[in-house]
């Protein structure tokens, strides 16, 4: 198949977040696999084309914002759909970003890759504890959002309608959205995002360690669960004074206007500053070796569609606490690689963290069961025959939509 996907994230030029992650994991397998793989993205600075070692081809379009993307790429698609003729495109749900080219290739096979769209994240902000006014922003930001038919939300929801195939790493948000968008279920296929581990991350032993380190890893942020992980810190010191708490990932807004996170939870915590560090943002790269000196990884997100983090800690062979609540409940699908907790119960969190804490042999074992289940049931080889039926069935399903 010739496979096109549309997506802004994709680095070194923008975003290196998790809708980037999967756009370079799954163009490279699906390129690996024998298919031409084409990707267009953004880059503030440059436009052009590069092609990598196994012929995966990248085409940049200079784009001043995120916002004017769809309108930018859409030409340039289209362009060279005249010369290859593409089988299947993909873009994602956030923002609807391939709005721009079915409008000038309406007759090309398209795949709605879901992450997080915009209107998951306004209800996920619509639960911060930011104040009245930020409350009151959101509410008038969503009756905007209903009656505007231009907005973000309603572009993202007709780009989904119009889609032959909608493709969900999980049930959790596949389900959800359905029920929002009014999605034909039918057309709805679930298979996870394709994760192949690094080596640098299956090579970190699995072994019991004296140390009691306790890692997160994400934006420091409301709807990744890093204040009830903090509000946990407390109990957990009081069973195991000598624990500390690693927090990797770029400082967002706290409930105080005046402070970014890292600030918030130093005031918050004073007394425990011994207990806690902030690393900021690492290279992808360089996570094994925050990992390889981590016991236990704790993700207590509200939400998340998928929970790519979640994977790389488990192929690190760390014991998981993970949020009940999404995609990463999909992943740690039983005791045997991980446990679970319900968003914003930090008492539960603390439970957790000190039944992994006070058994090192409990914690190797998890570790290695969780390995196991990502190498088995995430890897290339496994993913990559589900996605390619999703563009098969994307294929049929716009040649009889044709023919009716």
């Amino acid at each position: 198949m010739k496979i096109a996907f549309i997506c802004y994230e994709c680095p070194p030029d923008t975003p290196a977040g998790g809708i980037a992650t999967y756009l370079l994991q799954a163009a490279n397998m699906l390129q690996n696999r024998g298919h031409t793989v084409e990707i267009f993205t953004a880059s503030p600075y440059r436009s052009g084309v590069e092609t990598q070692a196994n012929g995966l081809a990248i085409h940049r379009t200079k784009t001043a914002t995120r916002e004017e993307f769809s309108d930018k790429v859409a030409p340039v698609f289209a362009e060279r759909h005249k010369a290859v003729t593409f089988d299947v495109l993909e873009g994602p749900d956030y923002r609807a970003e391939a709005t721009g080219a079915i409008r000038l290739v309406p007759d090309i096979p398209f795949v709605v890759k879901l992450h997080t769209p915009c209107c998951v994240l306004r209800q996920q902000r619509a639960s911060e504890k930011t104040g009245f006014k930020a409350k009151f922003r959101d509410m008038l930001g969503a009756v905007n959002q209903r009656i505007n038919p231009n907005s973000i939300e309603t572009l993202e929801q007709r780009q989904a309608l119009k889609a032959d195939i909608i493709s969900s790493p999980s049930k959790a948000i596949g389900e959800r959205l359905q029920r929002y968008w009014k999605l034909e279920v039918q057309k709805i296929r679930y298979f996870p995002y394709p994760y192949d581990a690094p080596t640098n991350l299956l090579k970190i032993p699995i072994k019991e360690r004296d140390s009691k380190v306790i890692t997160f890893v994400g934006r420091l942020e409301f709807r990744k669960g890093v204040l009830d992980l903090a509000q946990a810190i407390p109990t957990v010191i009081e069973h195991f004074p000598d624990a500390k708490f690693i927090f990797v990932g770029k400082s967002q807004q706290s409930p105080n206007p005046k402070q970014k996170m890292k600030e918030y939870i130093e005031s918050e915590l004073q007394q425990y500053q011994n207990s806690i560090e902030f690393t900021g943002t690492i290279p992808n790269d360089q996570l094994h070796t925050v990992l390889s000196q981590t016991d236990i990884c704790v993700f207590p997100s509200l939400f998340d569609s998928f929970g790519l983090v979640c994977l790389e800690a488990m192929a690190a062979g760390r014991a998981v606490i993970g949020s009940s609540s999404g995609g990463m409940a999909e992943i740690i699908n039983s005791d045997a690689v991980g446990r679970l907790v319900p968003p914003q119960e930090p008492r539960q969190i603390a439970q957790k963290a000190i039944e992994l804490l006070g058994n090192p042999e409990l914690r190797v074992k998890i570790g290695m069961a969780a390995r196991d289940r990502v190498l088995r049931d995430y890897s290339t080889n496994h993913v990559g025959d589900l996605q390619e039926e999703a563009y098969r069935q994307a294929i049929k399903n716009r040649r009889r939509s044709v023919s009716q």
